[in-house]
């Protein structure tokens, strides 16, 4: 079974860095570029509904765009996925959100029939009145299944997280299959998210105190974006089993 260095696959994006601006500048221009746009569109409801809609298509158009750089799988001219490229990301991001919405489902289904056999006072929890709920073993079961409910779905969640990274190195959609690829790198996938998530977390939170969310956002297109898909498609190539030339990837083999 392969495993995951977070640290390599963070090396490698750095080293790959020139390479995703040289093969992504396009996109992540263009994404600069609805930065203003935004602000813009904030008078009409409508305008702002299809702002929302080009910002999400396009955010999704260059993050498989820069996958494909990465991974060197065919990558599209100036970084922008389109048509069956994008259309299979789609289709597995689309199979994993159903995936997801059923396990969320039978996780509340099963929540409040153990709540509803447990005994416990409902209207006392509603009212945070602790004293009155019930016994304190039922409040650890209670306890415990919330626990599982929460982490159920990140476990999920982070096992199907490269499935644009599956997709595009495979040439075909893959969306559960990809907890197979993850299987038994949790923990090391959650300290690559982590170390991804909280440098654009901290800047975000220090801009908008700073009145400078704009330049915040720019310097997340144009950094942290290739940095977050050089490391992601490092790791999907440290992972992968099913393609024989994985030594093309970055930071693959």
């Amino acid at each position: 079974m392969r495993r995951l260095r977070p640290t390599r696959a963070l090396a490698s994006a750095l080293q790959g860095l020139p390479r995703l601006w040289a093969g992504g500048w396009a996109g992540l221009l263009l994404l600069m570029l609805m930065i203003p746009l935004g602000g813009w569109t904030a008078g009409s409801g409508a305008a702002q509904h299809l702002f929302t809609v080009m910002a999400v298509v396009l955010t999704l158009a260059v993050w498989t765009g820069l996958t494909a750089v990465a991974l060197d799988r065919d990558p599209p001219p100036g970084g922008v996925a389109t048509g069956p490229v994008l259309l299979r990301v789609v289709l597995a991001a689309v199979l994993n959100l159903i995936f997801l919405a059923m396990i969320a489902v039978v996780l509340a289904l099963v929540s409040l029939a153990i709540a509803g056999m447990s005994g416990l006072n409902l209207e006392a929890i509603q009212a945070r009145d602790w004293a009155n709920v019930g016994p304190v073993w039922q409040l650890g079961v209670l306890g415990l299944v919330g626990v599982i409910v929460l982490v159920v779905p990140l476990l999920l969640i982070v096992r199907l997280s490269l499935f644009v990274q599956a997709t595009v190195g495979r040439g075909h959609a893959v969306s559960l299959n990809t907890m197979g690829i993850a299987q038994g790198s949790f923990w090391a996938l959650m300290l690559l998210f982590l170390t991804l998530a909280v440098p654009p977390l901290a800047l975000l939170g220090w801009a908008a105190s700073h009145g400078l969310i704009e330049l915040a956002m720019v310097t997340l297109i144009g950094l942290w974006m290739p940095v977050s898909a050089g490391a992601l498609a490092a790791a999907y190539g440290q992972l992968e089993y099913w393609s024989p030339d994985s030594l093309g990837h970055l930071g693959g083999g």
